[in-house]
């Protein structure tokens, strides 16, 4: 059960990411970025 839920956490977090990386690559069109 631990590992299953350390492995979900680890996705959300890669997604995140991904997401934050999208904007990058967008150039952030928006000056203010909320973490």
């Amino acid at each position: 059960m631990e590992k299953r839920s350390f492995d979900s956490q680890v996705n959300e977090i890669h997604a995140r990411v991904a997401v934050l990386n999208r904007f990058t690559e967008l150039g952030r069109p928006l000056t203010q970025v909320t973490p």
